[in-house]
């Protein structure tokens, strides 16, 4: 049977991580169980195929410095965390999907996204918060050094892609300024927003899941392969501070993310 859906992570420094007296035994951040979907296993196992076609660059991610690559929802491990601000998860939770900047070179960002399973097709208001870390550490429990943070007007986006349901939407937050990375290690979030109370699809039990990309070579994936395994998550409302992404699900080992902008 298909992994469950488990919890994410909140970015610290736009969300205070203070105190877990936020925390909620309901929801769950388990998709599945929230929305008592009973998932088939399928036929296709980690490992898909290799003789795909080329990869090729999503059409928002142009210039395409990184992309982890697509969720296949035939692979028997496609997944999501809870990645969301909104009237239910009113506290937040958030992924950190790492990322490497190649040796030798230094990267402009210009901007950032996260795929996510949506239950509704907006983010409301249309900003959403963004940020860059480094240097968290491997046990996590910390969530390393901010690089870049901010929020910027965003949008969701559908990617054609779906399961458990529900419809899979790239959130994008472009103009970016001022982030220079060298080369290293990082960790990016985007986070879809759905607080106005006065929109009935934030009203109407909104909710918003970060896609894995399970398979051992993602499809279009650009750049170098998304380190395994070293995902993070954060939440004050589901009780966790920065703790591994494989912790809540050892399924959960690379997320669908990307970085745009420009490489000398």
């Amino acid at each position: 049977m298909k992994n469950l859906l488990f919890a994410a992570a909140l970015i610290a420094a736009l969300i205070p991580m203070a105190a877990a007296a936020d925390h909620h035994s309901n929801p769950q951040a388990d998709l599945a169980r929230e929305v008592d979907v009973q998932v088939p296993a399928h036929a296709a196992v980690l490992g898909n195929p290799i003789d795909r076609e080329a990869p090729k660059a999503p059409p928002y991610c142009k210039p395409c410095l990184f992309y982890a690559g697509d969720m296949d929802s035939a692979n028997s491990n496609t997944n999501g965390l809870a990645n969301e601000f909104d009237l239910i998860v009113t506290s937040g939770a958030a992924v950190y999907a790492p990322f490497i900047v190649p040796t030798g070179a230094t990267w402009t960002v210009t901007s950032l996204f996260t795929n996510n399973f949506l239950s509704a097709g907006v983010v409301d208001p249309a900003t959403s918060p963004y940020e860059v870390r480094s240097k968290i550490p491997t046990a996590g429990g910390k969530g390393g050094k901010l690089v870049c943070h901010g929020k910027k007007k965003s949008s969701a986006k559908a990617t054609g892609r779906s399961d458990f349901g529900f419809n899979e939407y790239t959130v994008q937050v472009k103009s970016i300024a001022g982030c220079s990375l060298t080369a290293g290690k990082y960790w990016e979030a985007v986070i879809p927003y759905c607080t106005n109370a006065n929109d009935s699809n934030c009203t109407n039990s909104y909710r918003g899941f970060e896609s894995n990309t399970e398979d051992t070579n993602p499809p279009n994936h650009v750049g170098k392969l998304e380190p395994a395994s070293n995902s993070f998550f954060n939440s004050v409302f589901f009780g966790a501070t920065w703790q591994q992404a494989t912790t809540q699900n050892p399924q959960d080992t690379r997320f669908s993310d990307g970085v745009v902008g420009t490489s000398k």
